[in-house]
């Protein structure tokens, strides 16, 4: 028997339906989690009625100039609603790749741990700058 805790099972984003008598495509694990942390960055806060510290405030840095101030902001932004919102994991460091700014593209890359676990997972957010 594992010592780890396990993740849990959940229905894929977005829905996506094998059959009708197969019901919904179930995921778990890690692809669970990174599925998770997608959903909080790209969901406004106040998006949700019924949960409205849920999201982020990423949208406000869609038209703003890439500098160094912009992106302390930005990854704060990140951090803060990871950790508000998704608690099986934790932060461990956020870093950009910038080679595709020029094309509107902003690579975020998350290291973060699993609580729990003894392991350290990485996963790129794709931010679209336009």
């Amino acid at each position: 028997m594992s010592d780890q805790l396990p993740l849990g099972l959940g229905w894929a984003f977005p829905p996506k339906f094998i059959s009708a008598q197969a019901g919904p495509l179930i995921i778990g694990h890690e692809t669970l989690i990174q599925q998770a942390i997608s959903i909080v960055l790209n969901t406004l806060l106040g998006e949700r009625a019924l949960h409205s510290q849920y999201g982020s405030r990423l949208s406000n840095f869609c038209f703003n100039s890439v500098d160094v101030a912009v992106l302390a902001d930005l990854k704060e932004e990140i951090a803060n609603a990871i950790m508000l919102n998704e608690p099986r994991v934790t932060l461990k460091e956020i870093k950009y790749d910038s080679t595709d700014i020029y094309e509107g593209l902003l690579n975020i890359q998350l290291q973060y741990k699993i609580n729990g676990r003894n392991e350290v997972s990485n996963m790129v957010f794709p931010y679209y700058l336009n």
